[in-house]
């Protein structure tokens, strides 16, 4: 396994997309002081995971984006591709060639892929360990460091042949392991602790469940019995409400009936007027006749009461 090419794009003084090609055996990058020599190893340092803006000779780790010159505006962004090849698998990984990508933005967000992927800086971290690569001391030696590492006691050279040897990654995931282990006993504290309460509210609990199941029964009885009352009205209100349609019934017969005595009341009444509309002018003749002869019968009383005045007048002796 080797590195193949490493592009930067916006990382420190690579503002234009670079692509550095690796191939087997020893690469040199040679340049004058300033060029960028250290940027390409800080490059490779910060894509395998380096959050250490000091061990990236900044001051935050927004200042590995390209800050602009007099005559190129600052970017937003930047962006580092490792690619490896992996043709003899010594990544854990079903690929023939792996690139890893790391992001930054200038609000501080970041972001890592593996071969387009977004993934966690963690699974680049497990890809990596049985690698033999890394950000660690023993892969990437900067400037000034090789002083530290001649000069280390015996426990910083342990540590540095531990790195080497592979050690590192089996302590940290026995740290991990521990952690996970002092979490685990806190949560059985915790679940120890509520067990506890939980044995101490048993009791209690338990009068309160018997109180719950006899409610329960009076409810079931309490809703029987409204079921039974609720099933008597029903009837009750089904034999009123036939009895009700009974007298609807009777009540439309009748109001039939009556309707077609009004209507035959109707029609006589009409024909009676139709009857007084005809009769009325032999009415008026009529009266006009009775009145007629009621004054001839005026004058006839007269005149008989001035003969019978007369006639006794006649036959009346002289005195």
């Amino acid at each position: 396994m080797h590195l193949k090419a490493m592009t930067l794009r916006g990382f420190k003084s690579f503002a234009s997309a670079t692509t550095l090609r690796f191939e087997p055996g020893i690469t040199c990058v040679v340049g004058p002081n300033g060029s960028g020599k250290s940027n390409v190893v800080d490059a490779l340092s910060w894509v395998m995971g380096e959050q250490g803006a000091k061990s990236l000779r900044g001051g935050k780790m927004e200042d590995v984006i390209f800050a602009g010159t007099t005559g190129r505006p600052p970017l937003g962004r930047a962006e580092v591709s490792l690619t490896i090849d992996n043709s003899d698998g010594a990544l854990p990984i079903e690929y023939a060639e792996v690139t890893i990508t790391r992001i930054m933005f200038r609000n501080g967000g970041s972001e890592y892929q593996i071969n387009g992927d977004t993934c966690r800086l963690l699974d680049i971290q497990e890809l990596l360990s049985d690698s033999g690569i890394g950000r660690e001391m023993h892969v990437i030696v900067g400037q000034g460091q090789l002083d530290s590492v001649l000069h280390a006691d015996p426990m910083g050279r342990r540590a540095f042949i531990e790195e080497a040897a592979g050690v590192l990654k089996h302590r940290k995931r026995k740290e991990k392991a521990l952690r996970k282990l002092d979490a685990m006993r806190a949560n059985l504290a915790r679940v120890q602790d509520l067990t506890d309460e939980l044995r101490r509210q048993l009791k209690p609990l338990g009068r309160q469940a018997a109180v719950a199941r006899r409610a329960a029964v009076i409810q079931a009885d309490l809703r029987d019995a409204r079921l039974r009352l609720l099933a008597d009205d029903l009837v009750r209100m089904r034999e009123a409400l036939r009895t009700e349609v009974a007298d609807e019934a009777a009540l439309k017969q009748r109001k039939e009936a009556a309707e077609a005595e009004l209507k035959a009341a109707l029609t006589r009444e009409a024909d009676l007027e139709d009857e007084v509309r005809r009769l009325a002018p032999r009415l008026q003749r009529a009266q006009q006749n009775w009145y007629e002869l009621s004054q001839l019968a005026e004058r006839v009383r007269g005149t008989v009461s001035l003969a019978d005045a007369r006639v006794k007048s006649a036959t009346a002796q002289p005195a």
